[in-house]
């Protein structure tokens, strides 16, 4: 025979919480203090797909890209002061301030994040930022130009280690002269929801 469960403890202030894939989402504004509507869901279904492939289940090439690229770009110093410096670098990397022609329905942005304001020169600030914006294909090509940046500083440093060493009089062994290599660690597995236990009856 079953015995009902007795209840002993008056309900939580705001109600029992009922957990939803929603729920656990990571793309959430209360979880990413740089979230932007629209596109921060945009990144966070390209990382599932991304997931999705290292399991076997999407084929690389069926992974979405990405339309713009928006970012956050700090316009005071420590102080509160004006200091529109990190502004003017990602201006000339191709990224524009958002304004509000470009937020509403159907544009580009279709609506500002909670917290955000305008500034008086019609800018999205939040905080000590403004936001920022560009497209695709300016973004694609700061990451080659960034990336062929690095492979050129790493070739120079493996000829700089060989030159160092001539410089003393050695020679490196054969198949052993200096170079440069990147570890990567393990992956991480993380649990986006917990495992919920049974009721007992």
């Amino acid at each position: 025979m079953k015995v009902p469960l007795i209840v002993t403890e008056p309900p939580p202030e705001f109600g029992e919480l009922k957990t939803s894939p929603e729920f656990f989402t990571a793309s959430g504004m209360d979880r990413d203090v740089t979230y932007v509507p629209g596109f921060s869901e945009l990144r966070y279904a390209r990382d599932a797909a991304i997931l999705e492939v290292m399991r076997g289940k999407r084929r690389p090439q069926d992974v979405p890209t990405l339309p713009v690229n928006f970012r956050w770009a700090r316009c005071q110093n420590k102080k509160g002061d004006p200091d529109n410096r990190k502004v003017i670098r990602h201006g000339n990397r191709g990224y524009r301030l958002v304004t509000k022609d470009l937020v509403g329905e159907g544009k580009l942005l279709p609506e500002i994040p909670a917290g955000a304001r305008w500034g008086a020169d019609g800018t999205l600030m939040q905080g000590d930022t403004v936001l920022m914006v560009a497209d695709a294909a300016q973004v694609a090509r700061n990451e080659f130009e960034k990336r062929a940046r690095t492979a050129s500083a790493t070739r120079g440093a493996e000829a700089g280690f060989a030159a160092a060493l001539e410089a003393v009089g050695g020679k490196p062994a054969a198949g052993a002269a200096p170079f440069i290599t990147k570890d990567v660690g393990q992956r991480t597995r993380a649990e986006l929801s917990p495992k919920t236990k049974a009721k007992e009856t």
